[in-house]
């Protein structure tokens, strides 16, 4: 409908400043003729809209000039609202504007009818963090990383991949800094090194400091996309350590749902478990994984897991079997004290 192009074409100038008539009719996906009627009609119905001539004019607001519309309907302000977190803002210092504007938004839809803000709010809540709180709390580094985001400034730091590493063998490093995102109170700086994008995380950077040489952010780069992917091909850059195993139905859901493991094929058998092929990551972790399913996994592949196995649960039965029940009147309590 015309009215809703209007005004969006007002929002469009709002916070794009200025744009030629091609750029907006790609936008409104309509001819360069319908815009130049459009604005035509803004103008007349006293919206100040500024015409730039030249090679590089197009159409602005005039200076200083800001709608009250915001094109917002009362279910989308509710669900924006309803999405609100500010855990990830507050590390970043953001979190009185982020509750500023929260207000302001309120205020825009306050009638209180089903699924409005206040309605919705009241009854429905969205909890993005953990289960456990995080002991160190916000990354001593973050501040620094996100200076250098910000400010498109080269960023400089020693990075430690474990608590293992023998001291000296962090390597600085100088990259330049895209991005940050945060999963699960997670922060994890996203950088170029070289010609290479890697991704940090943020608690493991020691030394951080902030340069002054600046970089030209890659046009192409795209964060959200960056993650996705990141996300996605994660189970491919873990090491593999392949076992077999026959899972009963309700322990399946643990090899599918554990960040370490990859599923690689699933079967169903005529007993109701399933057999299962799948990388376990490391020897170490499928032990540690393996036990705390008990009896619900039995490890078919390979031979060595399997011995493992069976020794460690050897150990274990041996460290809990029972002990002689001491009863009053017992002499179990006198042998006891004649072998100490």
């Amino acid at each position: 409908m015309r009215g809703d192009r209007l005004l969006k074409i007002v929002l469009l100038l709002q916070s794009r400043s200025r744009m030629s008539t091609r750029e907006l009719a790609e936008e409104l996906e309509v001819t360069p003729r319908t815009v130049s009627r459009d604005l035509e009609a803004l103008g007349q119905s006293g919206i100040p809209i500024v015409a730039y001539r030249g090679r590089f004019g197009g159409w602005s607001l005039m200076e200083g000039y800001r709608s009250g519309l915001t094109g917002m309907t009362p279910d989308e302000a509710a669900a924006l609202l309803l999405r609100a977190s500010s855990g990830p803002l507050q590390d970043l210092g953001f979190k009185e504007p982020y509750e500023r504007a929260l207000h302001k938004l309120r205020t825009v839809y306050p009638e209180p009818r089903p699924k409005s803000a206040d309605f919705l709010s009241r009854r429905l809540l969205i909890d993005e963090s953990g289960w456990h709180a995080r002991a160190a709390g916000v990354p001593e580094s973050l501040p620094v990383c996100q200076e250098a985001v910000l400010e498109q400034r080269q960023l400089r730091f020693v990075y430690v991949k474990s608590a293992e590493e023998p001291t000296g063998s962090p390597v600085g490093r100088i990259v330049d800094p895209l991005g940050l995102a945060v999963k699960r109170s997670v922060w994890y700086l996203v950088a170029r090194e070289d010609t290479a994008i890697k991704t940090f995380r943020v608690s493991k950077i020691t030394e951080a400091q902030c340069l002054e040489r600046t970089f030209d952010y890659p046009g192409t780069f795209n964060l959200a996309d960056y993650w996705q992917e990141s996300l996605r091909t994660f189970p491919d850059t873990l090491p593999r350590y392949e076992a077999g195993l026959r899972v009963e139905a309700e322990a399946l859901e643990a090899f599918r749902s554990e960040r370490y493991v990859r599923v690689r094929h699933t079967e169903l058998l005529e007993d109701g478990g399933y057999a299962v092929q799948a990388d376990l990551a490391t020897a170490e972790f499928a032990l540690r994984f393996v036990l705390g399913l008990g009896t619900a996994v039995r490890v078919l592949e390979p031979r060595e897991l399997a011995e493992r196995v069976a020794a460690e649960a050897e150990r274990i039965m041996k460290l809990y079997r029972p002990l002689p029940v001491e009863t009053p009147g017992s002499d179990t309590t006198t042998e006891k004290r004649e072998q100490a």
